[in-house]
């Protein structure tokens, strides 16, 4: 994320908002986001992927294929080949020029959490981390001692590709060294959070330091030199918030970091849709800005498009948010949902929102 503070200074916004309409009992929202310099993939609570045209916000083509929650969607640099990985235990390869899948990847338990390095795919499969060569469509290498639950995220360093780190439900968050050849030594570090890991993220001038968010809210900063802790934030760190600013809290969503300013910015929000945006500093958290009148539910993501300096934001509300620092022009667009025997009924929808793996 590139000059996200000078260029948004989360004061005021232009936004367009997808939205899906619901039909019957059946409602849509937005569960993941990817994006090239044209494209936009949002991955539905129906188990359906639209691409959208960014140039005129249509929909160019929908993703139809997954049977159960899609978790994870990425962008293969420089191309328009989506990977899709969903708890029906695969991972999906989509053109999403013909909207058609290239190929399926079937693992041996649900896939939460997917990343890229090249061609190499890193998925976390249950409670394993597996390597998968995309060009030669071969396993090439499987953790499975060092998570005993579900991976919630997997993520290769953004500067040195050989080192990959994975968090886990089971509250421990492991540092690889893919250079290693044999299992034990590749495993560089193993942090215990003491707490269910949701969320991570890489940070510094080096990206030398991940945070990390717990499905109980906590903040926490690690080094990833020493795997020793930086900072706690609190266990209350929401009604701490909450009083200090005069206004609820209800959740957290996760943080993006700036690079350029060098500065870790958290968000969160309220049952009625407005975001919160905060400065993480090394001692505390500093409110720094809103995101209003657009969302009406949750906000489930938030998103940094390096390609057109924009904040996107999904909801519950099945509307996709666009920011600026642009104040004076919001437009509103609205999208028919599709008709399709993926749909699920309301309880289901409903039963997902409360999975602690779900955005």
């Amino acid at each position: 994320m590139d000059q996200l503070i000078s260029q948004l200074n989360f004061k005021s916004h232009n936004s367009i908002i997808h939205s899906v309409d619901s039909i019957g009992d059946d409602t849509c929202y937005v569960l993941d986001l990817s994006v090239t310099p044209n494209l936009l993939a949002a991955a539905g609570s129906n188990y359906l992927i639209k691409i959208y045209d960014r140039s005129n916000n249509t929909i160019l083509n929908v993703l139809s294929g997954h049977k159960d929650a899609i978790n994870e969607t990425k962008f293969i640099e420089n191309t328009n080949t989506l990977l899709s990985c969903s708890s029906d235990k695969t991972v999906k390869i989509w053109d999403t020029k013909t909207g058609q899948c290239s190929q399926t990847i079937n693992q041996q338990g649900e896939i939460f959490s997917i990343d890229l390095n090249g061609d190499i795919l890193a998925m976390g499969v249950g409670s394993m981390v597996v390597l998968y060569n995309l060009s030669t469509k071969k396993m090439i290498r499987k953790f499975d001692c060092s998570h005993t639950e579900d991976v919630t995220r997997v993520r290769f360093h953004p500067i040195d590709k050989n080192k990959l780190v994975s968090c886990s439900v089971d509250g421990l968050i492991c540092m690889y060294d893919l250079e290693q050849a044999d299992d034990d030594d590749a495993i560089v570090h193993v942090i215990n959070a003491e707490d269910s890991i949701g969320n991570i993220g890489f940070f510094g001038s080096a990206y030398q330091y991940l945070y990390t968010l717990s499905h109980t809210e906590r903040l926490a900063t690690w080094d990833l030199t020493t795997g020793l802790k930086i900072k706690h934030y609190g266990a209350d760190l929401r009604s701490t918030l909450s009083d200090r600013y005069k206004f609820e809290i209800n959740y957290f969503i996760s943080c993006i970091y700036d690079n350029a300013s060098n500065q870790l910015i958290l968000f969160g929000g309220d049952f009625n849709g407005t975001g919160h945006v905060f400065l993480v500093t090394p001692d505390e958290v500093i409110q720094i800005s809103k995101l209003e009148n657009v969302h009406t539910d949750v906000i489930r993501n938030v998103f940094w498009d390096k390609f057109k300096s924009e904040l996107i934001t999904s909801s519950e509300d099945s509307k996709i948010g666009f920011w600026t620092n642009n104040p004076s022009i919001t437009n509103i667009l609205k999208i028919n949902n599709d008709t399709s025997s993926n749909k699920m009924k309301d309880d289901k929808l409903k039963s997902k929102k409360t999975s602690p793996y779900n955005k």
